[in-house]
């Protein structure tokens, strides 16, 4: 629980407040922190939400993952994602154990999600790691500390930014995605997919069919072009128009959808058991698809998709059900 600087930080004396979702997308409780005396003589910086291992974080604001560490003796896992304004929104001890021990072995796989690398662009909402107790946090309860900094480099105390945040389920898509999309497909969903593309600045069409107000039901090259810029700015790979399972699931996330196991399982990983070859794809429901073939999984994953997958000793025990095959 301690600051994010070593040095004696500018204070802003105003109640300033900045419009954020709150990072904590799960049952949580805090109070006001902002100035409490902290270890070594220091002044506490941020305020502490404290809540489960493995609730998950998302993004408070529209920006960019400004910094990323994993090794920060005092902090632990953290980032940091500076917005449009310049402002500087902090997330520390983030978590460091395998799902379900305190063994601090859990590496970045269970800190940030798969997305989450220095540079990398987020939307308000988006899932961006989980809550631990790394750093100084191990005898002090899993929690998030979060800041909010000026972009001239003075603190402000985020408590009431936090009070008038908006819930993470409040915002995002309320249209849950069930099925991939791609070139000539119709349906209600097309019309829900280029209305969240259009308010999300991703502009089907300026005028016309697909613009703002005059979606349709038809995916046509105007849609596919305006996913492809979507999954460019979301660091999706491969970016080609294909509304799959990853872009479906960052869709569908940005609106608040259910947020994982006890275990730890989240919406959008690919696991497997320790002792088999399959490979699964965790849907938004949870449940398992197996990938059938490498084919298909360099379609819908891009040719990187190996270098991310999270293993198991028994996928069958964590109570999780398997969906249709993914081809």
């Amino acid at each position: 629980m301690m600051s994010a600087t070593l040095a004696m930080p500018h204070f802003v004396t105003a109640q300033e407040v900045r419009d954020i979702v709150f990072p904590v997308d799960g049952e949580h409780n805090f109070s006001d922190s902002y100035g409490d005396p902290s270890s070594g003589g220091r002044v506490h910086l941020g305020v502490d939400i404290m809540a489960e291992k493995m609730t998950p974080l998302v993004s408070a604001v529209d920006g960019y993952v400004s910094y990323l560490t994993a090794s920060e003796p005092a902090w632990g896992y953290a980032l940091y994602i500076t917005d449009a304004d310049r402002y500087s929104y902090r997330y520390l001890h983030i978590n460091n154990d395998t799902p379900g021990t305190d063994d601090g072995n859990g590496g970045t796989l269970y800190a940030f999600a798969p997305t989450i690398q220095r540079g990398a662009r987020v939307v308000a909402g988006q899932l961006v790691g989980w809550v631990g107790d790394s750093g100084n946090a191990e005898t002090v309860g899993s929690h998030l500390h979060f800041e909010i900094w000026t972009p001239d480099g003075s603190s402000i105390n985020s408590y009431l930014s936090l009070i008038a945040a908006t819930q993470p389920e409040e915002s995002g898509s309320a249209f849950q995605f069930n099925r991939d999309l791609e070139l000539r497909d119709e349906g209600q969903d097309v019309y829900e997919l280029q209305k969240y593309l259009n308010q999300a600045g991703y502009v089907v069409a300026a005028s016309g069919a697909g613009s703002p107000g005059n979606e349709t039901t038809y995916f046509g090259p105007a849609t596919q072009a305006a996913l492809i810029k979507f999954q460019q700015a979301h660091g999706i790979s491969p970016a080609a128009g294909y509304f799959g399972p990853v872009t479906r699931g960052v869709v569908n996330r940005s609106g608040g959808v259910q947020g994982g196991t006890a275990s730890g399982i989240q919406p959008g990983w690919l696991v497997k058991n320790k002792k088999f070859a399959e490979i699964f794809y965790v849907e938004q429901d949870l449940k398992l698809r197996w990938i059938i073939n490498e084919q298909a999984a360099e379609k819908h994953f891009g040719s990187t998709w190996s270098q991310d997958i999270k293993e198991f000793d028994d996928l069958g025990s964590m109570g999780l059900k398997f969906g249709e095959n993914l081809e």
